[in-house]
């Protein structure tokens, strides 16, 4: 009898079939399994159910709660712990929800039901009429409250943003020697555009002490193409060091300019 190829095909390929066949079946198994675990409440996040677990310690309960409230209502609908997509989803949801969420650090599913969230909130510098707080880059948080030392400068300056902008970047700059100072006993309270004198026209960032001295900080940025030549931050406070060396507290004293390779003292007069 003779065999053709194509029965010799059929021979060779007859011992795969059943393996084939069980390994679709077995597909085809999991793949329902898995759509299954989809609509499990198992594995579903409800944004609903968001509760916070810890903050920043200048974070009262208060912001914390009213953030939550805001994530949960804002993440709209159901995520699936299986679905990395929904959670990515959640993360560019997340830094549009609020002002004072900075960055998304983590977002990982946490069987059963639940993912953890974690976020970097904007510290605020700045506070316009008492109580709306606002972030280096000039961007408007909201309310509180917060728990901060050293606490937001108060903002006195013109309702422009441009000048809110400015005034929030340098409470920025100088956040980091506030604690020195203090214990030097220069003690910051607000923060605004000081008026410009009639001899250069030029508007300065000014501090004003809680004493009433006040501390010329330097050229705007956005209105003055000279401002880079400033200087060094560092290197301002070190002027209102050598200033505090002949007058301690800043008593006697009106007002430093500190932005200039050396300090010019205005006395009060009398």
């Amino acid at each position: 009898m003779t065999t053709t190829p194509g029965e010799l095909f059929l021979d060779r390929l007859r011992p795969l079939v059943l393996p084939v066949v069980i390994l679709l079946g077995v597909l085809a198994l999991l793949i329902r399994a898995r759509g299954e675990l989809h609509s499990s409440p198992r594995f579903v996040v409800d944004p609903l159910a968001c509760g916070v677990v810890s903050q920043p310690d200048w974070a009262s309960d208060t912001l914390a709660d009213s953030l939550a409230r805001q994530v949960s209502r804002g993440l709209g609908e159901h995520a699936s712990l299986l679905d990395g997509h929904d959670l990515r989803r959640w993360s560019e949801t997340l830094l549009e929800l609020s002002p004072w969420i900075e960055a998304v650090e983590l977002i990982e599913p946490r069987f059963p039901h639940q993912a953890d969230v974690r976020l970097r909130l904007r510290r605020p510098v700045m506070a316009v009429d008492g109580e709306i707080l606002v972030a280096a880059t000039g961007q408007v948080l909201g309310p509180g409250p917060v728990d901060l030392s050293p606490p937001p400068l108060a903002y006195a300056g013109r309702e422009l943003d441009e000048d809110v902008r400015e005034c929030a970047a340098a409470a920025a700059e100088i956040l980091p020697f506030r604690d020195e100072l203090a214990a030097l006993g220069v003690r910051l309270a607000t923060v605004g555009i000081a008026d410009p004198s009639p001899a250069t026209s030029v508007e300065t960032v000014a501090f004003r002490t809680d004493s009433g001295v006040e501390l010329s900080w330097g050229r705007t940025r956005r209105k003055s193409e000279f401002s880079q030549l400033d200087l060094p931050y560092a290197a301002r406070v070190d002027n209102l060091k050598q200033v505090l060396l002949e007058h301690p507290g800043l008593r006697g004293l009106r007002s430093v300019q500190l932005w200039t390779d050396r300090p010019v003292v205005v006395k009060r007069s009398g």
